[in-house]
């Protein structure tokens, strides 16, 4: 099930204006980084607000499922999630993602509205599906980028694997492979192929995590340096940070890494080895 995040933002806001924590001058949809976690059960709702973030909790009777939704309210900012199947999001300034705290058996949903990059675990026994409001999208494992806004606005390219791209309004499949891009043109899907595949590294260069795990951080980091990160005590995977990068090296992020949780860390030629 999906969460409605514009009726969620609207409860907030009107929560925020009963507690006379608004500002009068300023307009409710001022970019502010929210993650909600939504539980359906009854009428409570406990409001945190620290770091610039927002965190509501919302029980509505009737189901369990507890639904995630993540807004990238960053100015520059890449906002970096690892999902529950390991599953990386890179979410564009503006976008938010709907998706299950823990997946189902047979299948991994997720809804998105605006602009991420996706680096999709493996798994032909639970396909990855992401709705648009134009689109939906069927991933086994792949890494792709997706554009929407709206009906008429759609995007995906792909970098590696293949994806079957939906449109809803004529239900039939289109099939997009590694190369390929297909965009929403008069009411159509047009495929092509890919005519730039550095779009992918833009996400990379100013990355936001929130709360993350530092083996999260540390596999996001291998992935786009292609150097080996090991940890030399297994405790030190759990511990969690809110940090950012800016245009910087691996050897700079390990660093700061580091330097903030107060371990220490060796640079081989083959490896980094980080410790206490």
């Amino acid at each position: 099930m999906l969460v409605d995040v514009d009726k969620a933002w609207d409860k907030l806001y009107a929560k925020l204006q009963d507690d006379d924590l608004l500002d009068p001058d300023k307009d409710k949809t001022a970019s502010v980084p929210v993650f909600v976690k939504m539980r359906r059960a009854a009428a409570i709702a406990v409001l945190c607000i620290c770091s610039g973030a927002v965190v509501l909790y919302l029980n509505l009777q009737k189901e369990k499922e507890t639904i995630v939704s993540i807004y990238n309210g960053e100015i520059t900012n890449t906002l970096v999630s690892t999902l529950e199947d390991g599953s990386i999001v890179y979410l564009s300034v503006g976008g938010v993602l709907n998706c299950p705290e823990t997946f189902a058996s047979e299948k991994r949903q997720v809804s998105l509205r605006g602009e991420a990059l996706f680096d999709v675990n493996s798994d032909k026994n639970r396909p990855f599906l992401i709705e648009t409001e134009p689109a939906l999208v069927e991933i086994t494992g792949t890494e792709l980028n997706i554009k929407t806004a709206g009906k008429e606005s759609f995007e995906l390219s792909v970098l590696h694997g293949s994806v079957n791209v939906t449109l809803k309004t004529t239900g039939t499949p289109l099939r997009v492979e590694s190369g390929e891009m297909v965009r929403l043109q008069s009411g159509r899907l047009q495929k092509s192929l890919l005519p730039d595949r550095q779009q992918f590294d833009r996400y990379t260069q100013k990355m936001q995590f929130k709360d993350e795990r530092l083996e999260h951080i540390v596999r996001v980091i291998q992935k786009i340096s292609g150097k080996s990160v090991i940890f030399s005590d297994d405790t030190l995977k759990d511990m969690e940070i809110t940090i950012a990068f800016d245009h910087n090296t691996v050897e700079e992020m390990i660093g700061l890494l580091c330097e903030v949780m107060n371990l220490n860390y060796t640079d081989n030629e083959n490896e980094i080895i980080i410790g206490r």
